[in-house]
């Protein structure tokens, strides 16, 4: 079936069939005008009569169409004949001015019955243009914004009624057996017939027509829709009325239906594969990441552990009792900064993994303190202030929320040697922990990369602290950004959701 044109729909509609109901319809409208004109012929004369029967004929062509139209002409002329003119009541003409009579009304008569009857059904033929129109605007729209593969076929057979103006299904192959997905009306099962002809339509990717009226076979045509190499469905709708004056339109309003049902489809199938591309990108990204950091935050601590082994083995009977205080101490410190390394590449791999958080009531100025004591221990020399008011209970993960604002004040310990304060805002909906430092200033491209989701890219640091806090903050249901405070230094927010409280 071609996909429909602008130019197809400037066609011409052919010329609608007549119907046996039509036919019965011209003859009450040719019998009423004899039982009014028979009473009242002698006092109205000819010319009202035949203009009686005119005006049946001009009322059959407009209600039933052209081939009616023309009919009832025919059969008005030979009713006239047969009823008014001499010899009565029969098809005998014996006068030349009846012939010319009846010959005239029949030019008339044929005329207003082809004139009416065409303009009857261009009529309908635009109404029909314009409903199809109207569908094929409207599933356009509707599979556009569709943004799963069962509201496009949800979209396309919704809009497939109105076009059939009739049952529709949807049904695909579930394994070697083909079974419907929905229908319209609900309740419209597939027969065993159908579901072979929709099978013979998957297979060989062409249409399979419904059989004729009477005939055995499917009594739905099953159109085939290719959604890629692995999946496809096929659209099946009962025959066309035969009545239908648009027929042609229909049709090609059905094939337009498909085509943009295959588009949508395959959109999606694109939007996947762009999404799967995206994510092995970022794996790839993260791998390098780990790999850079592996080099960069391990070698330190493991050249510091393996050196001070070294020497207690070589020389700790000769070294000084405050040596090897110092070298332990050593040890103690880089082997605590390697756990805490490792414990960021288990937080990164879980972040990028897409756990489910086991989210509980947690009061989130005892995690906050909790978070400052551990970044104390680890960084002694660190000025980190902690002003914190009574704060409302959050849904959260106790542990990553201690995690993040660790890495946040373990990062600004880095960057500065006066004090870190970290404080907490709360409003009507949110929390908001912030974490101040006075150091050289926030670098705008780190704030933009907080702006993004990605969690790799991070700009001027190989370091997986501030990844793993931008990681948790979402997978909370919050976000980190970053701002320059006034007079030098950087804010770090960190915003929570606040939930409605638990009952009490």
């Amino acid at each position: 079936m071609p996909m429909m044109s602008n130019a197809s729909f400037r066609k011409k509609p052919s010329i609608a069939p007549p119907r046996a109901s039509g036919f019965l319809y011209a003859v009450g409208l040719l019998v009423l005008a004899a039982l009014i004109t028979l009473p009242t012929h002698r006092f109205i004369g000819e010319t009202a009569t035949a203009m009686v029967f005119l005006t049946a004929v001009l009322v059959a062509a407009v209600r039933l169409g052209f081939w009616v139209g023309v009919l009832t002409a025919i059969a008005a002329l030979f009713t006239l004949n047969f009823l008014f003119h001499e010899p009565r009541y029969t098809l005998l003409v014996t006068h030349p001015r009846d012939l010319v009579t009846l010959a005239v009304f029949l030019l008339v008569a044929t005329l207003t019955g082809l004139l009416a009857g065409r303009m009857r059904e261009e009529r309908d033929a635009a109404q029909g243009r314009a409903t199809v129109l109207s569908v094929l605007s409207n599933v356009s729209t509707d599979l556009f914004e569709a943004r799963t593969a069962e509201d496009i076929l949800t979209a396309a057979l919704r809009h497939l009624s109105v076009v059939v103006q009739g049952p529709v299904m949807v049904l695909a192959r579930d394994g070697e057996v083909v079974t419907r997905l929905a229908a319209i009306p609900a309740t419209t099962t597939p027969s065993a017939a159908d579901l072979q002809a929709a099978d013979q339509a998957l297979r060989h990717r062409q249409i399979e027509f419904a059989a004729a009226q009477g005939w055995g076979g499917s009594a739905f045509t099953f159109v085939p829709v290719i959604a890629g190499d692995t999946q496809s469905y096929v659209l099946g709708h009962t025959r066309f009325a035969s009545h239908l004056e648009d027929l042609h339109y229909r049709e090609e309003a059905v094939a337009v239906i498909r085509r943009q049902t295959e588009l949508a489809l395959q959109r999606l199938s694109f939007a996947a594969n762009a999404e799967a591309e995206r994510k092995r990108a970022e794996t790839e990204a993260l791998r390098s990441t780990l790999l850079a950091s592996l080099s960069h935050d391990l070698r330190t601590p493991l050249a510091t552990i393996l050196g001070s082994v070294t020497t207690l083995r070589d020389l700790g009977g000769a070294l000084p009792a405050d040596a090897q205080t110092d070298l332990l101490e050593a040890i103690e410190q880089e082997a605590g900064r390697l756990n805490r390394y490792v414990d960021n590449l288990l937080q990164m791999t879980r972040l990028q993994s897409g756990f489910t958080v086991n989210a509980t009531w947690v009061d989130a100025a005892d995690v906050a303190r909790a978070a400052a004591r551990r970044a104390r221990l680890t960084r002694p020399s660190a000025v980190i202030e902690d002003d914190l008011p009574d704060l409302p209970m959050i849904r959260a993960e106790a542990s990553l929320l201690e995690q993040a604002l660790f890495n946040l004040l373990e990062n600004a310990a880095k960057y500065t040697d006066g004090p870190i304060t970290l404080s907490a805002q709360v409003s009507a909906d949110q929390l908001t922990l912030r974490i101040a430092d006075r150091g050289s200033g926030l670098n705008p491209a780190l704030a933009e990369w907080l702006r993004t989701e990605p969690l790799t890219g991070l700009p001027e640091s190989n370091g997986l602290g501030l990844p793993i806090a931008k990681g948790i903050a979402h997978v909370l249901g919050g976000s980190l950004a970053a701002s320059s405070r006034s007079g030098g230094g950087t804010i770090f927010a960190l915003t929570l959701p606040v939930p409605q409280q638990p009952a009490t």
